[in-house]
Parts: C-alpha cells; structure tokens; sequence
C-alpha cells in the first residue's frame, strides 16, 4: 500500500502509521497482517507494540478486533509446550500489558474472553479479573447499561471453556452479574440482559460444578499423551465417542472408567440441588438492598418453577416478594 512505508522499517515504526485516527480500518488489518506479521509468527517486541496501537486505538472494523486477538493468542498460547495453555505467569505478564495504570479497554476485553474461550486451560483467578473488567467497563459509562453485544460477551465469558467453572457458573461469577444488575437499576437493561441475568444465577444454583487447574506438570503429562504416536490414540478418542466403554481393553480399565462415570453423575446430581448455602447466598444477595427490581422479580418467577425442591430460606424469599 503506498500509505504505508517498506517493511524494512522497524515494527513500531510501520505500527505508528495505523489507526493515526483512534480506529483500525480494515485494509490497515490487511497491511498488519501482509507487512508487519507476514511471517506469521509474533515476536515479543511485535506484541508490545501491538499492545501499544490497541491502546492508542481500541476502536475499528471488526477484522481489527479479530486480528488483535489471534496475534496475542498465537504469542501466548503457542509459543512453548504444551501448547493451548495459557500459565500462571504468562497471565501475570498479560494483566500487567492490559492494565498498566488503567482499566482494559472494550478491544482488550474481548481479547481476554477470546482467550478463555480458546485455551485449553487458564488460571483460575483469570476469570475473576475477566469479571471484574467487564463489570467496570459497564460501570464507567454515564448511564450504565448493557447492550445486546455486552450481554453476548458476558455470556461468552460465563461459559468460557478455559474459564473458572466451565459449564457451570460460580458464585464469584453470579456475584457479578448482581453487581452489573444493581448498577443498572439508574440505568437501561434489555432482553438480553435479563434473561442472561436469569440463566446464570439459576445455572449457578442448580449446575455449579466444582474447579481445579492443572499444574504445569499435569498439562505436560496430558500433552505428552496426546501427542504420543506410539499408541493408537486417535483411535482411542474415536472409539471414546463413538462408544467410550469399547476404548478400554481391561477389565481394570473399564472398572476405572466406570468409577469416573458414576463420580461424574453423583457431582451432577448433588449440583442439581441448591444446598442451604446456596439458599442463605441467594437469600441474602438479591435482598441486599431491601427491594427487588424488575430482572429480580423476574428471577424470583423463574424459581418458583422449582419451589418444591427449595430449602426453607429460599422458599421464605419467594413468599416475601409476592
């Protein structure tokens, strides 16, 4: 592009000719992705100066927000082995890129959940400042609200497979949807919200389910499994999703598996109770204030549906907010 200087410029040089403008065009995109990562491989000086732009101009076209997320998940989550997992100190060297002296910006934001959702595992507390960031973003605003894409993004981060509670939402998750929901009483909520508001503290009362990291270790011995061709191992996951019992050739095997399937299907069950704990949470959270707004009136319908098998404390809640 004649706009644009030669590549034998240095990197920050060729990235200080995009977004001049506080956004990224998407043919800026394409000259980043022809002339500044052509090789396809992101240096860490590459991504410091891409980090830089996304600061100097976090708005754009849609490829820009694409292309911003692969170029980070690419340096992190496939620079060293095992592959697609994103360590303790890596995120500690990301939130330290992202936060600096400020909040992440709306482009940083999705990055993170992009990266939740493609590593295979990241550390626990990585959902928590995902939350926390989202959470401010909301709150920032003059009039606080969420959009249609927000309450899309929240979702996403809830339900993030490298995220804290996978499939199930924890409670430090729940927390922070009643915390955007209380900010949103002086401001705008939509459908979306609401039932995304809804499904999460319902999916956390009745499907919670508890989380764990794996250690460096642990990942390295997974990776090594997989990565062992000396077995048949694509065979084996094959068989397992076509019949997982036939995968194994030993009756020892086979009573291991069955062991795992019936703890599996016991955590799923006692999940799908909401314990007193969970009730005096509840109980305690979305009275805090003394009312109960629209979304939680709302929410109080829905359990209503599962009132019989309610402890005393949250059927007591029901009765209060007839």
């Amino acid at each position: 592009m004649s706009q644009f200087d030669s590549h034998a410029q240095p990197v920050e040089a060729r990235l200080a000719q995009v977004g001049v403008d506080g956004r990224v065009a998407a043919e800026e995109v394409l000259f980043l992705r022809r002339q500044v990562f052509a090789d396809g491989v992101v240096s860490e000086r590459e991504l410091d100066a891409l980090f830089a732009l996304g600061k100097r101009a976090p708005d754009g076209d849609p490829e820009w927000a694409q292309f911003f997320a692969e170029a980070v998940a690419d340096f992190y989550l496939r620079e060293e082995e095992p592959q697609g997992y994103l360590t303790a100190d890596e995120f500690d060297e990301l939130q330290a890129r992202i936060i600096g002296e400020a909040h992440a910006n709306p482009l940083e934001i999705a990055l993170l959940v992009k990266l939740m959702e493609t590593a295979v595992q990241t550390p626990p507390e990585m959902s928590a400042f995902v939350g926390s960031e989202i959470k401010a973003s909301i709150m920032a605003k003059d009039r606080p609200s969420v959009s249609k894409e927000e309450a899309l993004l929240i979702r996403r981060w809830l339900f993030a497979a490298g995220g804290d509670g996978y499939v199930g939402v924890t409670q430090r998750e729940a927390e922070v949807l009643f915390d955007i929901n209380d900010a949103l009483r002086t401001g705008e909520s939509n459908a979306a919200w609401t039932e995304l508001f809804i499904q999460g503290v319902v999916n956390h009362l009745m499907a919670s389910l508890g989380y764990s990291a794996a250690s460096r270790d642990e990942a390295m011995r997974r990776h090594a499994f997989i990565s062992d061709h000396s077995s048949d191992v694509g065979g084996f996951f094959q068989k397992m999703l076509s019949g997982v019992a036939s995968a194994f050739s030993s009756a020892d095997e086979k009573t291991a598996y069955a062991d795992k399937a019936q703890q599996r299907e016991t955590a799923v069950a006692q999940a799908a109770t909401v314990t007193p704990e969970e009730a005096e949470w509840l109980a305690g959270r979305i009275g805090r204030d003394g009312a109960f707004d629209a979304n939680e009136r709302q929410l109080i319908e829905r359990m209503k549906d599962l009132e019989e098998n309610l402890p005393d404390s949250l059927k007591a809640l029901l009765e209060r907010a007839a």
